[in-house]
């Protein structure tokens, strides 16, 4: 059942490591400085982390996109 007080969430866990390579070609090509702000690209990826069911290399992976965010 979802959690209304925090609205729909945008990644499931079984769809979470495409999302995830997406995000990472998206930030290798063109950083987080491209169309959109890093307020955007963070906000993606605080959503990715949000999914229940993360499992660990996934968290890594996403924490590893916050810091590329947070650097560039």
């Amino acid at each position: 059942m979802e959690d209304l007080r925090q609205g729909p969430r945008p990644y499931n866990v079984n769809h979470l490591d495409a999302a995830i390579a997406h995000l990472e070609q998206v930030l290798n090509l063109d950083g987080a400085n491209s169309l959109f702000s890093k307020t955007y690209w963070r906000s993606r990826v605080d959503q990715a982390l949000s999914t229940p069911g993360l499992a660990p290399c996934q968290h890594a992976r996403l924490q590893r996109l916050l810091d590329r965010i947070s650097e560039s």
